[in-house]
């Protein structure tokens, strides 16, 4: 067993999350004939080009597609496979949270919030190709690390179709030709679907760039159910990941709090989330101008007040969790929370204080134990003395 964890832990910590992946190219050439099969009837006409890749975990640098695409050229990305790090213990990872996308050297890195995604080029050069590094260091593609050798017990990959569409083609409209033909795949109906229904933040959030977009958060109403009378903000991840952030200005002093309501329905993780196996949760954070977070989170099992640094690599240097409630007895209920972001910064991360809270943060992870988690949150505020800040 710690053998195993080891291989895990070095195959968890390496991402954002850690992720690592293998690639044995099955199953790719049914893919490939299934692709070409439906758009043969769009090819030449509204389907303008198209590639059908298999990304392998061994290939480290981005990867040129070859294909060249203009400014306002439509594209389309359909993913598919299994991501595996480790078969054994049934941890794997979504295709669509692994490959980003960019146009030429500096064009500005992307990736879909599901398995299909369509997208406008903004700039011209060759469509690029990379599975997520250690750690994004901006918005054109730069990291730090690549993922370490595959675990042995991993396997799988992804398969990539590409699809370039014709100038002023009506992409919802071949999609649902496409999923009108007889034994149509589903990936053209659930595209024609997101478009119809993209993933958005709520008004005045922002997904964070380097974990991307996610269908995870959106504005709830109100309901009779105990709860503030205040509009929530709804939380459902399952097998995904996403912070969503909405920038502040807040000096910090001892005086400052974080106040919020939340309740919980449904945690996602299987077992101590300061283990990297079961880094799955739910919470609330503070970021600070020197690059630390705070993040407040309902825990399985660990006792509140436990604080400890995240166990992921690309976080591990800038995060620190800390135990705000725990267990399953107040789950499905309202509950009221009241911290001092001064008093918990000293006493778990140390060090210089910081000057100010520059955004706060939702946070959702399931990718590791791919299990459902649910919240609402409401009344997020941030107190000084009788100065307050309401967040949402």
């Amino acid at each position: 067993m710690r053998k195993w964890m080891g291989r895990v832990v070095v195959a968890l910590c390496l991402a954002q999350t850690g992720w690592a992946i293998a690639s044995d190219g099955t199953g790719h050439d049914a893919f490939e004939r299934q692709i070409k099969t439906v758009l043969a009837p769009l090819a030449g006409q509204a389907v303008a080009g198209l590639k059908v890749l298999h990304l392998s975990a061994d290939v480290g640098p981005w990867q040129d597609t070859g294909m060249q695409v203009q400014p306002g050229e439509r594209i389309t990305l359909v993913l598919t496979g299994q991501v595996w790090l480790s078969r054994q213990h049934q941890l794997a990872l979504e295709p669509y949270l692994q490959v980003w996308h960019r146009i030429g050297d500096r064009g500005q890195i992307a990736r879909g919030a599901r398995n299909t995604d369509t997208f406008t080029a903004r700039e011209s050069g060759t469509l690029q190709l990379k599975n997520l590094p250690t750690r994004w260091l901006d918005r054109q593609g730069r990291y730090t690390g690549e993922p370490a050798a595959v675990n042995p017990d991993a396997g799988g990959g992804v398969h990539i179709a590409v699809i370039r569409w014709a100038k002023g083609a009506d992409v919802p409209a071949e999609l649902g030709r496409l999923a009108a033909q007889a034994d149509a795949p589903a990936w053209p109906a659930a595209e024609r679907e997101r478009l119809a229904h993209p993933a958005t933040a709520p008004a005045g959030w922002q997904y964070l760039w380097e974990l991307g977009p996610a269908d995870i958060f959106k504005t709830v109403a109100p309901s009779a159910d105990g709860g503030p009378a205040s509009p929530r903000l709804g939380v459902h991840t399952h097998k995904d990941v996403a912070i969503l952030q909405k920038p502040v200005q807040q000096v910090l002093t001892p005086q400052t709090r974080l106040q919020w309501s939340w309740r919980i329905d449904a945690l996602p993780a299987l077992g101590p989330e300061n283990s990297p196996i079961h880094h799955d949760y739910l919470s609330i954070a503070v970021e600070f101008d020197n690059g630390q977070d705070l993040t407040y989170l309902w825990s399985r099992e660990l006792p509140v007040g436990l604080s400890f640094r995240c166990p992921l690599v690309g976080w591990k240097d800038r995060e620190t969790h800390i135990v705000a409630r725990s267990g399953s007895g107040d789950l499905q209920k309202w509950l009221n929370e009241d911290v001092n972001v001064w008093e918990d910064y000293r006493r778990a991360v140390g060090g210089p204080m910081p000057r100010r809270i520059t955004r706060v943060w939702v946070i959702a992870n399931s990718v590791f134990g791919r299990q459902t988690g649910t919240a609402q949150l409401a009344d997020i505020r941030l107190q000084n003395g009788v100065r307050q800040l309401k967040v949402w």
